[in-house]
């Protein structure tokens, strides 16, 4: 009786928590506010060891504008900006489902 029970229950579990990955939106905003142009960014999968491609290309990010981005990797992110004054600033570990917006601020950058 108890197996009858339990199977449908860890079935139920196990469908829940894929339901809730496939969920995730890795979408997210770049938004510059640290009074200085953003000439590069990095973003991708913390399991990563290089950074790829400069997702900016040959454009910039002013300050005060922001732009859309989507992630291929759901779960943890890692981020990188350089400055057009050639300081850069990392953020590691970021679970792209429960975050919305990387902030470029004077201090470095940080999620929300």
């Amino acid at each position: 009786m108890l197996r009858r029970l339990l199977l449908p229950a860890i079935a139920l579990a196990a469908g829940l928590s894929s339901t809730a990955y496939a969920q995730c939106d890795r979408r997210f905003t770049l938004v510059n506010e640290s009074g200085v142009t953003i000439n590069s960014f990095y973003f991708g999968s913390s399991a990563q060891r290089e950074w790829g491609v400069d997702q900016l290309g040959s454009s910039v990010l002013p300050n005060g504008r922001s732009i859309r981005y989507e992630t291929r990797h759901s779960g943890r992110n890692d981020f990188r900006v350089v400055w057009a004054n050639g300081q850069t600033a990392e953020l590691m570990g970021i679970d792209i489902c429960s975050t919305s917006s990387i902030i470029a601020t004077p201090r470095g950058i940080v999620a929300r």
